[in-house]
């Protein structure tokens, strides 16, 4: 019999969803994830009513709908092996490994039954070869106070600082070569928010951050929770020089990642609304940009010839926004691969997709190589999946030929009221580069 941990897990999952009862929308790849979204929901409700059958029958349609989405495939693994189903074990296991995703299954108990199959064996080693370690970075930058709590990064060439933004003590943190740190203003000012985003804006002489009202801010009261805005900061004082703020919204705001072009756009976006910001240069005004292709954006890189941006959507993958024209599509993804789960991410110098893909298990450093049509990813390659160090990688940048990201932030070692789980130690904050060797 499962656990209560596997029912309560499979219940979570299912109810998680909230696209279940939208009209269609006609893009193919929004109805096949609402589709999913609905089949899970409904084997959430048979779980409920401890009806395993009709819950592996709605949780196996979720994962064929929608086989980018690990919880997804797993949700049909656990569903199957509480049935006793071996074929669908297997099946489940397969489509999971299919996709790059890594689990360790031996130790399992609800999987205990099927560890002696051959097939079973199979798979459980793929699994495993996609969880291993594939260390290819190394320490670039760190912080001692453990409580900083890092999100968003970016680098300065001119200067060789890096800037850090902070979650927890709503704050941007100058961090300069020889290891001296520099905090742009005081810690945790009222009418502040939890820093999430920076960028340098080089040609300008200013940083651009993006603020959001959290519970995990050091010294959050409820009237915090309207706090989202879009800041620029002149660099030598922390003096913000302009802010823009974002009226409520009913789900409230989480600004978070954003980008600066070569031609001075600041895109800016916001995963609960979700909506992509942009601020052109020389306007006073922020356009809004939305989609039925957005549900939960993250990270974003516009095209040195400022024709295009990319981003990050956490629920749907890469997409591709014309700047020209106002399309946006979605790319396809590379034969046994998954976009999903992307957060921040850059280009690097050949035009391929370096990004965060914190949202799969485990969390790695990807490059995703676009055809020249861009239309879809032609190949998905793991840069690095250094676990044991980078536990939370958020967002990165571009640094002396490298991929530079921010290894462990904080979300899994506090609770949603921002309180550090008990027995979790925090760690300094720590900058991991990833070389970007030529591709083979």
């Amino acid at each position: 019999m499962p656990s209560a941990a596997h029912w309560g897990l499979l219940a979570t999952m299912g109810m998680a969803h909230s696209l279940c009862g939208q009209a269609a929308s006609h893009i193919p790849v929004v109805d096949s994830a609402r589709a999913a979204a609905a089949a899970s929901r409904r084997g959430a409700a048979a779980l409920e009513a401890h009806d395993a059958r009709a819950a592996h029958i709605e949780l196996k349609h979720a994962a064929l709908a929608w086989p980018l989405q690990q919880g997804y495939l797993w949700g049909r693994v656990v569903s199957a092996a509480m049935l006793g189903d071996t074929a669908d074990v297997i099946a489940g296991l397969q489509g999971y490994a299919h996709i790059g995703l890594g689990r360790s299954v031996l130790g399992d108990t609800i999987l205990r039954p099927f560890r002696s199959l051959p097939e079973f064996r199979r798979v459980a080693d793929v699994l495993e070869a996609n969880i291993a370690p594939l260390v290819r970075s190394h320490r670039v930058a760190s912080m001692s106070d453990s409580t900083f709590w890092p999100e968003g990064v970016d680098f300065n060439p001119r200067t060789g600082n890096y800037y850090l933004a902070s979650i927890r003590h709503r704050t941007l943190a100058e961090l300069r070569p020889n290891g001296a740190v520099r905090e742009l203003w005081p810690r945790n000012q009222p009418g502040m928010g939890a820093l999430m985003g920076v960028r340098v804006d080089v040609k300008r002489g200013v940083l651009w951050a993006t603020m959001s009202g959290a519970p995990q801010m050091d010294g959050y009261v409820a009237a915090d929770s309207g706090l989202a805005a879009l800041l620029r900061v002149r660099v030598s004082d922390g003096v913000i020089e302009r802010r823009w703020n974002i009226p409520p919204a009913p789900q409230g705001h989480a600004l978070g990642d954003l980008a600066v072009s070569a031609q001075g756009d600041v895109f800016m976006t916001d995963s609960y609304e979700p909506v992509l910001y942009r601020l052109r240069p020389g306007r006073d005004t922020l356009e809004r940009i939305v989609s039925p292709l957005f549900r939960s954006l993250q990270g974003m890189a516009p095209t040195p010839d400022g024709r295009t941006l990319y981003v990050a959507d956490y629920s749907y993958g890469l997409l591709r926004v014309d700047l020209t024209d106002g399309s946006i599509v979605r790319l396809d993804d590379a034969p046994g691969s998954t976009s999903l789960g992307c957060d921040g991410i850059v280009l690097d110098g050949t035009g391929a997709i370096i990004a965060v893909q914190n949202g799969v298990s485990p969390a790695r450093i990807m490059r995703f190589t676009i055809d020249d049509a861009a239309h879809r990813i032609v190949r998905a390659e793991v840069l690095d999946r250094n676990s044991e160090i980078a536990d939370e990688p958020t967002i990165g940048t571009l640094a002396h030929g490298e991929f530079v990201y921010v290894a462990n932030s904080q979300w899994e070692k506090h609770d949603d009221r921002g309180s550090p789980k008990p027995g979790v130690p925090l760690t300094p904050p720590l900058l991991l580069g990833v070389p970007l060797s030529p591709r083979r």
